[in-house]
């Protein structure tokens, strides 16, 4: 009888023991599955934000068409044709036998800031309105825009160095233009002829003017010269609506062409500092312009 109830104790331990066992593992395995649920998540969004990118570059490389080169954009594929908003891919460094005005992008931008020929890409689009240029472009060349009528603005890129003739003439709905640096020594001739600049703040550190650079802006109310000008060819703007010139202080030595602002030069107040060059030697560029104020 003892050993009967000896071995129903033991019994009774074990069993005790085993749903002791049980309860105590649940517990233990649900504290460590968060923590291998976040090191998995953790892990896997490096992996998902790469592949987003790599998606991004190839599809705005996708867009587009190169020469052998791999360098010179020859065409847009069907699928770009479609794009109304279209990034230059960073390896480009040159356009050929292709020009925007055959797709319908609206907007244009560059991957990257490097400096390269742009040609007459985007001349004659009806259809373009923004475009950001590269930072390190060093010319806008001859007819670079020229008949791009729908382009309201244009920030002139910090490296250019020069704006070639008919750079921008006939733009009929651009209102704005803003020089983002001061290494653009020369504006060619008729560059912005025919726009609809309504007021032009011209950078330090240009020193040319071309002929016709603003001529038939009939909007363009005022333009403010910076102290490096050093020249004002013929025929350089006879809006309208042109009232106002501004001289910056440094201003010396400048040559004015007698037929810069043509019949408008007596409606016009040129605008200098009092005691400055200007203000000394009046009779070396004075025109006969309508009046003389200090600013």
């Amino acid at each position: 009888m003892k050993k009967t109830i000896k071995m129903l104790l033991t019994l009774a331990i074990v069993f005790s023991s085993a749903a002791c066992a049980e309860k105590n593992t649940p517990e233990t395995t649900s504290s460590e599955k968060p923590e291998t649920s976040s090191e998995a998540e953790t892990s896997s969004e490096p992996e998902t934000s790469k592949e987003q990118e790599s998606t991004s570059s190839d599809n705005t490389s996708g867009y587009f068409e190169f020469d052998d080169d791999g360098t010179t954009v020859r065409g847009l594929t069907e699928e770009g044709m479609k794009q109304t908003v279209l990034v230059v891919p960073a390896q480009t460094k040159a356009f050929m036998g292709f020009s925007f005005d055959e797709c319908d992008a609206e907007e244009v931008s560059f991957e990257a800031d490097h400096d390269l020929e742009i040609g007459d890409v985007f001349g004659a689009d009806p259809k373009l309105k923004k475009v950001t240029l590269p930072a390190e472009l060093s010319v806008i060349p001859d007819s670079a825009f020229s008949n791009c009528e729908a382009l309201e603005s244009i920030v002139i890129p910090v490296g250019v160095t020069r704006i070639e003739a008919w750079a921008f003439n006939y733009c009929e709905s651009l209102k704005e233009v803003t020089f983002a640096g001061t290494k653009c020594e020369v504006i060619g001739e008729y560059a912005f002829s025919d726009c609809a600049l309504e007021e032009v703040v011209l950078p330090e550190g240009l020193k040319t003017i071309d002929e016709s650079a603003f001529n038939f802006c009939e909007e363009l109310v005022s333009i403010t010269f910076p102290s490096t000008i050093e020249s004002i060819a013929g025929h350089v703007c006879n809006g309208d609506s042109l009232t106002e010139l501004h001289f910056a202080p440094g201003v010396e030595n400048v040559t004015i062409d007698p037929f810069a602002f043509m019949t408008r030069t007596s409606e016009i107040t040129v605008y200098i500092a009092k005691d400055s060059w200007m203000d000394q030697n009046q009779s070396s560029w004075n025109v006969g312009f309508g009046a003389i104020a200090y600013e």
